[in-house]
C-alpha cells in the first residue's frame, strides 16, 4: 500500500452561536451550549493542526445565523488565524444558515474570508481550487443547489476530483432525506452523488457522520443539538489522497457533552406514581450531572402527568445541565362511528357523552391517588359525579343519550324555585304564592358564568 500524497480535514456545521434553554457559564457569562460550540471548534482546529494536515476544507454552516454576533464572528476568525499561524490554507463553504435570504446581503462566512492569509471562503455559488497538484477540489455552496438552474460542475479529466456541497442528498430510504422538503433546504441530487468521477464526495448540512453511499461523506456537525440531531460520534474527518488515486477517509472525534434518552416508559393503564417510579429508577441508571436528559412518556394523559411530582424530579436532576421531561398524550383514534372508552386515563373531553360516567370514574381515581382525596370519601365522589353526568347526557325524550349540542343552561337559585314553584302548581300539591329573593347571606351565582359573586 503506497504512502498517501496528501492528507486534508474535512469539518462542517459547527454552527458556532447555537444557544440553547440552559444555564450560563460563571466566568464567561455565554450560554453553555454556546460555549460548548465554540470550544468544539478550537478542539477541531488544535486536532488537525497536530495531524499535520496540508489543508482544510470547512463544508458550510460554520455560523448558526446568517447575522452572527460579534463575538460569534471573533471566535471563529481566531480559529482561522491558528489554520494560517500553521501554515495550512482553508477552502470553506457556504451553508444554508450562513447565508442571507435577503438580496443583497452578504452571508456570514464573508467576514472570515481572508485570502491573502489562505482563507478562502466561498461566498459565490461554485468555485474550483487546484488544492495540491493533480488534486483539484470543486465547492457548491447552497446558492449553487438554490438555483434555478441546477449546477452541475465538470470533474477536471486527469485529476482527482473532491466535491465539496452543502445540503441534502437525495438518499431515499436514508434519514437525512427526510430533510429535503423542509423550508431552506436545498437537495443534493442522486446523479451527482454516483458520479463516480469525483473521487470524493464531502458533504455538510446533515450532523450524522458517516458514509451514506460509497465515496459519499457527511462530516457530521461538531456539537449534537440535543435530540433533533441523530446520535453518534462527533469531530472531523481525515482524508488521505494516494498516488493511485485512492482515497481513504477515517473520522477523528473529539469530547462530547454526555446527553442520555433515557428508556421509553408507556403509560398505558398507569397511574401518576407509577410512572415516576420508572423515571425515577432510569434516572438512577445514569450519571445526570452536566448531562443532557430526556424522558420520553408515550400515551400519557393530563391526569397522569398531574401525578407525577414533577418539582421533586425537577430537584433530583438539579445537576443535570438540562432537563427534558417529555409527556406525549395518547394518540387521538378517528371517529368511526363508535366511540370506545379504553383504559382509566380516556380523555374527558374526546369521550362521548354515553362514555363520560365511565371515563370520569377512572378518571378520578387517578385524580384521587394525585391530591391525596381519603378513601372514604372517593366511592362518593365517583357516584355523585357519575349520576350528575347521567343525567345530563340523558335524551328524555328518546331514552337515551343526547348527541353532543349546546351547553345546557345553568341554573340560578331564583330560577330553581320558580321551576320547583310551577312543579307543584301543575300537580295541585301547594298554592302558588309569592316568589321571594334569596337570602342576602346566600351565594349569588352569575347566570352567565357560574361564578359566584358579591351582591
Amino acid at each position: 500500500m503506497s504512502d498517501p500524497v496528501v492528507r486534508f480535514g474535512v469539518y462542517a456545521d459547527a454552527h458556532v452561536g447555537y444557544a440553547a434553554r440552559c444555564r450560563v457559564h460563571p466566568a464567561s457569562g455565554l450560554n453553555m451550549r454556546t460555549r460548548d460550540g465554540m470550544l468544539a471548534v478550537r478542539a477541531v482546529t488544535r486536532s488537525m493542526v497536530e495531524a499535520g494536515v496540508d489543508f482544510v476544507v470547512a463544508g458550510g454552516d460554520d455560523f448558526h445565523r446568517s447575522h452572527p454576533a460579534v463575538g460569534d464572528i471573533v471566535w471563529m476568525r481566531q480559529q482561522m488565524e491558528s489554520f494560517a499561524r500553521a501554515g495550512i490554507p482553508v477552502y470553506g463553504n457556504t451553508g444554508n444558515h450562513d447565508a442571507s435570504a435577503e438580496r443583497g446581503k452578504s452571508p456570514a462566512t464573508a467576514a472570515i474570508n481572508d485570502p491573502d492569509r489562505g482563507i478562502h471562503y466561498v461566498t459565490e455559488p461554485y468555485r474550483r481550487f487546484e488544492v495540491a497538484d493533480g488534486l483539484v477540489l470543486h465547492v457548491i455552496s447552497h446558492y449553487g443547489l438554490a438555483q434555478s438552474e441546477r449546477l452541475v460542475p465538470e470533474p477536471v479529466d486527469g485529476a482527482v476530483n473532491v466535491l465539496s456541497a452543502h445540503g441534502a442528498a437525495m438518499l431515499p430510504g436514508h434519514e437525512v432525506f427526510r430533510c429535503v422538503d423542509s423550508p431552506g433546504e436545498v437537495p443534493i441530487g442522486l446523479d451527482l452523488l454516483a458520479d463516480d468521477r469525483f473521487a470524493l464526495k464531502a458533504l455538510g448540512h446533515y450532523h450524522g457522520m458517516g458514509e451514506i453511499l460509497p465515496g459519499v461523506w457527511y462530516a457530521g456537525s461538531l456539537v449534537r443539538r440535543g435530540f433533533s440531531d441523530p446520535a453518534g460520534g462527533r469531530g472531523w474527518l481525515l482524508v488521505e489522497v494516494h498516488a493511485d488515486g485512492r482515497v481513504q477517509v477515517t473520522p477523528q472525534h473529539i469530547a462530547q457533552r454526555a446527553q442520555h434518552d433515557l428508556p421509553r416508559i408507556d403509560a398505558t393503564g398507569m397511574t401518576g406514581a407509577q410512572v415516576e417510579e420508572l423515571i425515577r429508577e432510569n434516572l438512577a441508571a445514569v450519571d445526570v450531572a452536566d448531562a443532557i436528559v430526556r424522558q420520553v412518556v408515550v400515551n400519557c394523559s393530563s391526569s397522569v402527568r398531574r401525578g407525577v411530582d414533577q418539582p421533586a424530579l425537577a430537584e433530583l436532576t438539579r445537576d443535570a445541565l438540562m432537563w427534558m421531561p417529555d409527556f406525549r398524550r395518547p394518540d387521538v383514534v378517528e371517529d368511526d362511528g363508535e366511540r370506545v372508552v379504553e383504559g382509566l386515563s380516556t380523555s374527558m373531553l374526546t369521550a362521548g357523552a354515553a362514555d363520560l360516567p365511565a371515563a370520569y370514574g377512572g378518571w378520578v381515581g387517578e385524580w384521587a391517588g394525585a391530591v391525596g382525596l381519603s378513601e372514604q370519601l372517593r366511592p362518593v365522589v365517583v357516584s355523585e359525579g357519575e349520576r350528575h353526568l347521567r343525567e345530563a347526557s340523558q335524551d328524555a325524550e328518546i331514552g337515551g343519550f343526547a348527541e353532543p349540542r349546546e351547553p345546557a343552561p345553568r341554573a340560578t337559585p331564583a330560577r330553581e324555585g320558580q321551576e320547583r314553584t310551577e312543579q307543584a302548581e301543575r300537580t295541585g300539591q301547594v298554592e302558588r304564592t309569592e316568589q321571594t329573593e334569596p337570602a342576602r347571606d346566600a351565594p349569588r351565582v352569575d347566570a352567565t358564568t357560574g361564578e359566584e359573586t358579591p351582591w
